[in-house]
């Protein structure tokens, strides 16, 4: 990946982050599908039904995936196809249950992703754009703490419902139902920190809203992206986590620097 020109590096990394797959395969057929559920309508020079010769990421359901056909719908801004060709395929769902059925938002020539393709380890746990999506979940960690108001290391030391018996009893079934958590701070990474052990406000609640924001634990150990209180939150606490990325492992540390 290092040896591809930056432009090309930069191109491959816009549609890894807009394509949830990606795969190098051969037209088998122009203006068909492999799904009934493909209207007749639509089964025109800009469908192709495409075998998948190698994946190059996937979510975990579709890793599998090599040697089968799938239904591609083309996109506009990208040239015909016909029957033989092969590419690299960088696609979105549209239709899965007999079949799978995707929409192109990107293709490159096979070509073009062959010299990345042989350097990459396969695995069960690798494939040839992982280094790729380590990158850009990189690039977005880096983005989120430059937002953040503050970034710390510290272990919780203490937790509690924030604001007593009167504010939990007014929640309801959506409340976030704020706890607080006292993490005694290690390292400021960044903001204005001068306590040594820091209230942070989190939301406990398990509803739809919150269930992905962390939920610190006793004795947790780790890398703190906080944001500042707002309004009448800020007699709780001068810090909250409202992100799920607000708790990273502590050797994302190492990340952060490296993208200063």
């Amino acid at each position: 990946m290092t040896d591809m020109p930056p432009v090309a590096h930069e191109e491959l990394t816009e549609l890894v982050r807009r394509a949830p797959l990606s795969f190098v395969g051969t037209v088998t057929r122009v203006g068909g599908t492999s799904l009934a559920a493909v209207p007749a309508e639509a089964r025109n020079d800009r469908t192709a039904v495409v075998r998948v010769d190698q994946v190059l990421h996937a979510p975990e359901a579709f890793r599998q995936l090599a040697g089968n056909e799938v239904t591609v719908q083309l996109s506009p801004d990208a040239g015909p196809m016909g029957v033989g060709d092969r590419a690299a395929f960088f696609t979105q769902g549209m239709v899965y249950g007999e079949g799978l059925g995707v929409t192109e938002v990107g293709r490159l020539p096979a070509e073009a992703v062959q010299h990345h393709v042989s350097l990459a380890a396969t695995t069960a746990d690798e494939q040839p754009f992982s280094s790729v999506q380590r990158e850009i979940r990189h690039q977005d960690l880096a983005a989120h703490a430059a937002e953040a108001d503050a970034v710390v290391v510290g272990t919780v030391v203490g937790l509690e419902r924030a604001g007593g018996a009167d504010r939990a009893d007014r929640r309801s079934e959506h409340s976030p139902d704020w706890w607080r958590a006292a993490i005694a701070v290690t390292r400021v990474e960044s903001g204005r920190v001068n306590d040594a052990t820091l209230a942070v406000l989190y939301p406990n609640s398990r509803d739809a809203h919150y269930y992905r924001v962390p939920k610190p634990k006793a004795g947790q150990e780790g890398l703190w992206l906080l944001h500042a209180t707002q309004d009448d939150q800020r007699e709780l606490a001068p810090y909250e986590l409202i992100h799920p990325e607000d708790y990273q492992p502590v050797h994302k540390l190492a990340v952060l620097r490296e993208r200063r």
